[in-house]
């Protein structure tokens, strides 16, 4: 069973009280805002995890889960819509690599493993031998409107920056080159989490991130955040980023559309 769903249920007696008056609240074209798919070492990590569980399970004036989205044939896509700050409204689903189970048992201390299709269940090989994205995965990138890309920044050494680094961008551009496919300019947040518990004081800083991901490359909007996952600090300026640029978006488009309905009434 998809870990996400899971652990969505579990929350389950707790979301469906709130169903009935969130419509209330929101205007009708604020009722989905945006799609957001969160994938990446940083929700696997067992420093870095409780992200997500930090998300589905608040119950605040930031992030309030209200409802069960449905994914696609098969339950991938599937996740939570999240009223966030009562100003927006977003689709969150989880992309896992593997059960709970085997991610901790293999991902310990061997982060490479990320990259074997063996044991991420989101990559395959295509037809030369290369690392693509499963296509049951690739058939929901179309519908989304941003990628959350969550990283744990905690290394053992300052040695082993470089090669976890390495890591994290080959397994973004795997997911990057497919959203490519759909020509859309999909903005993309990276989460640089770290737990404050964690016994390290060796960090990968953001200009590193910036610079192994190769982001300065992308034509597609970006921005990097840290986020402690204890206490969340840095994930709600990660998602005003992200909302805020598609809520702008969204307003060029329809200021588009109306101007093309004006000329046609003209003519």
């Amino acid at each position: 069973q998809d870990p996400f769903r899971a652990m969505l249920e579990n929350s389950l007696k707790d979301i469906l009280p709130r169903l009935l008056a969130f419509y209330v609240s929101l205007p009708v074209e604020e009722q989905c805002s945006a799609r957001l798919v969160l994938f990446g070492p940083g929700i696997e990590s067992a420093n870095t995890k409780l992200l997500v569980h930090k998300i589905v399970n608040a119950r605040s004036s930031t992030f309030d889960a209200v409802e069960f989205i449905k994914g696609l044939p098969g339950g991938i896509g599937s996740g939570v819509r999240i009223n966030y700050k009562h100003m927006y409204n977003f689709d969150l689903m989880c992309l896992y690599s593997n059960s709970e189970s085997i991610r901790e048992s293999v991902y310990l201390h061997k982060s490479v493993g990320r990259l074997d299709p063996e044991l991420n269940r989101m990559l395959v090989k295509d037809s030369s031998g290369k690392l693509a994205i499963q296509p049951s995965v690739v058939k929901l990138l179309p519908t989304l409107h941003a990628l959350v890309f969550a990283v744990d920044t905690a290394v053992d050494s300052r040695e082993k920056v470089a090669g976890e680094v390495e890591v994290m961008r080959k397994e973004l551009e795997v997911m990057l080159k497919s959203q490519s496919t759909f020509q859309l300019s999909t903005p993309l947040l990276v989460l640089a989490c770290r737990s404050e518990s964690v016994g390290t004081n060796c960090f990968i800083s953001l200009q590193e991130i910036v610079e192994g991901l190769q982001l300065l490359k992308m034509k597609s909007p970006w921005g990097v955040f840290e986020v402690c996952c204890e206490n969340m600090r840095g994930a709600e300026k990660g998602l005003d980023w992200v909302l805020h640029h598609l809520a702008k978006k969204r307003r060029e488009l329809s200021y588009q559309r109306m101007l093309r309905q004006s000329s046609y009434t003209c003519r």
